[in-house]
């Protein structure tokens, strides 16, 4: 019967870290931290092109990442040769501001440039990030590249 509990927990944390895997919370974040429905959508877009065949699991969104990317995206010069020295692959899509577009649109855009990359990288966690300025909506994700 302790067994039976036992499993019953372990598949319960195993439900739980897979959900928040799926949705982070990164509020943590704040003004760094994109709203949670383009979060959810890109994380989703990227996980569904990720290369299946080399990892036993999903890669896991991380919030740490989503800030740097943030912080990428927040500096004038933008340093894109940082997080490749940390490690990572960086992919970036930049896109003209249009009035009757809305942020999913503009999401889809960048994942159909990255749709052909991603498969190529093994990463094992990612984050990203976007901001608007200047007329432009400007996007960032960090892959963690494992070996």
């Amino acid at each position: 019967m302790e067994q039976c509990y036992v499993l019953a927990i372990f598949l319960s944390v195993v439900a739980l870290s897979e959900s928040i895997q799926q949705q982070p919370d990164c509020s943590q974040l704040r003004q760094y931290a994109m709203p949670r429905n383009v979060r959810l959508d890109l994380a989703t877009k990227v996980l569904a092109y990720e290369n299946k065949r080399d990892a036993s699991v999903s890669a896991v969104y991380l919030c740490a990442l989503e800030g740097l990317a943030g912080l990428i995206l927040e500096n004038p010069h933008k340093p894109l040769t940082c997080p490749h020295s940390l490690g990572m692959h960086s992919l970036v899509f930049e896109i003209e501001e249009e009035p009757d577009i809305n942020v999913g649109v503009m999401s889809q855009a960048a994942i159909n440039v990255w749709k052909d990359h991603i498969p190529h990288v093994r990463f094992g966690s990612f984050g990203c990030n976007y901001r608007k300025e200047h007329g432009k909506h400007k996007y960032l994700c960090l892959l963690k590249i494992v070996n």
